[in-house]
């Protein structure tokens, strides 16, 4: 469905009383939706694992022909022949960037 495009991610709220908030923007690709799970599967390009908190709670942007964004958390992150993987858990489904 959105396989390919590019993406970024961008932590909106840290969890844990004592946890880091990171205020970057991540870039990635999308490498599949599986929209039975409700999972997304990221492909991170520059940003180390590590920095992907499984604490915290996510925006992901999808860049098609317009944005489309979801929000949710990591639910995990490792290696693979790929590269670097995300999966985050899609909360409330896709919405579209509006602008008023």
């Amino acid at each position: 469905m959105y396989e390919g495009c590019a993406a970024s991610l961008r932590m909106l709220r840290m969890i844990l009383e004592n946890g880091s908030f990171d205020e970057m923007t991540h870039e990635c690709h999308v490498l599949t939706y599986n929209p039975q799970e409700e999972c997304i599967y990221l492909l991170a390009e520059k940003t180390d694992l590590p920095v992907f908190s499984l604490d915290g709670i996510y925006e992901c942007t999808i860049r098609t022909k317009e944005e489309i964004k979801c929000k949710g958390m990591i639910r995990e992150r490792y290696y693979n022949k790929l590269g670097k993987v995300i999966v985050m858990r899609v909360r409330k489904g896709f919405y579209k960037n509006t602008v008023n």
